[in-house]
């Protein structure tokens, strides 16, 4: 994971002088940007670039002087290149709003990136620098401000995975941790997170690449029924990572390939099945504590035999049950007067 640039940006950098021409000031600022400058304000020789009140000095992450300085160009959302081997538009532009929201708020730009930057317009070389962010964080373990969690065990997982399997037959091809994370907008999600959310957000990652399983029929899943409502339903870890070891938050990052993957359903479609016992039961015995027994039991979330997935379906089996009870009771009370109306006769 070590030595992997984040961007495949090699040799393509070409645009970049021409900021030195067209200076990036005409543009509106988005909410929570750095403030655009007067042109009366002093010059930082060094950087070319108009100097950062000593206010500002103090502040950290996006707002410390060295990320303002790299975000007078990066928060501009046209910020981009065209790579000349792979013809793909690489964006270079950060959301400053989705940072400040991020694990690594705490961050300045040159916490991570190489020094290399600090020339502008930036050499072409400047993108080869390496990012690790297994040494990152092994390198900040004792900062008590910070506080980052240890990933080795994630990176021996990683090691043992289909992508990093396949980059390495590929002559070690640009698959890394920032393929599926984007470093500048990462957050973990609370361990609260409804099922269907953290479903939702797992298979995203995957989908954005894998677009191929979006189709009625996605290649290497005809064994599976209604694929769709799968993705909805269950994350693709799931089934494509091994069932020991499993760990309630910390999902597995040594992913299996397809001939490797789970392909029994009675794994998910039983109350035994381990696959359940990481998640989705858990997740329900959380909301029937907070919803209560009845609201739990009306609006089960657990994906279990028997769940249609389906609201409409869910709805009208719900209207049959109260139609059923309605019956009964009716019943009760007609046999009730009957024998009300007996007893007066007499």
């Amino acid at each position: 994971m070590s030595g992997i640039p984040i961007l495949t940006r090699r040799r393509a950098l070409w645009m970049l002088p021409l900021l030195a021409l067209f200076p990036p000031l005409a543009p509106a600022a988005p909410a929570g940007a750095p403030a655009p400058v007067a042109e009366a304000t002093p010059t930082d020789r060094r950087a070319g670039t108009p100097a950062i009140p000593a206010a500002a000095a103090d502040k950290v992450g996006i707002g410390s002087r060295d990320s303002q300085k790299c975000m007078r160009c990066h928060w501009m959302e046209t910020m981009a290149y065209r790579d000349r081997e792979t013809r793909e538009i690489v964006n270079l532009s950060i959301d400053a709003d989705a940072y400040r929201h991020s694990v690594h708020q705490g961050l300045a730009c040159g916490d991570c990136h190489d020094r290399a930057y600090k020339h502008y317009p930036h050499r072409t070389s400047s993108a080869d620098e390496g990012l690790s962010c297994v040494g990152c964080h092994a390198e900040r373990q004792d900062d008590p401000s910070l506080s980052p969690p240890k990933l080795d065990a994630f990176d021996v997982q990683y090691q043992h995975s289909v992508h990093a399997l396949e980059a390495r037959l590929a002559g070690g091809g640009p698959f890394s941790c920032f393929s599926c994370h984007n470093p500048h907008s990462f957050r973990p999600l609370p361990n609260d997170t409804p099922v269907s959310e953290v479903v939702a957000a797992n298979n995203g990652l995957c989908l954005d690449c894998h677009t191929e399983l979006l189709s009625p029929v996605p290649k290497g899943h005809a064994w599976l029924p209604r694929p769709r409502q799968h993705w909805r339903a269950v994350r693709c870890l799931d089934c494509h990572t091994p069932l020991e070891g499993r760990q309630l938050y910390a999902p597995s990052h040594e992913l299996l390939g397809a001939t490797e993957s789970n392909q029994n359903c009675v794994e998910c479609h039983s109350r035994g099945g381990q696959l359940l016992a990481q998640l989705y039961v858990h997740r329900a015995e959380q909301e029937r504590e907070r919803e209560g027994f009845l609201a739990h039991a009306i609006y089960n979330d657990a994906y279990i035999i028997g769940m249609s997935r389906s609201p409409v379906i869910d709805r009208i089996g719900l209207a049959v049950v109260g139609l059923i009870v309605l019956g009964v009771a009716a019943h009760g009370y007609g046999r009730y007067l009957a024998y009300k109306r007996k007893r007066r006769a007499r």
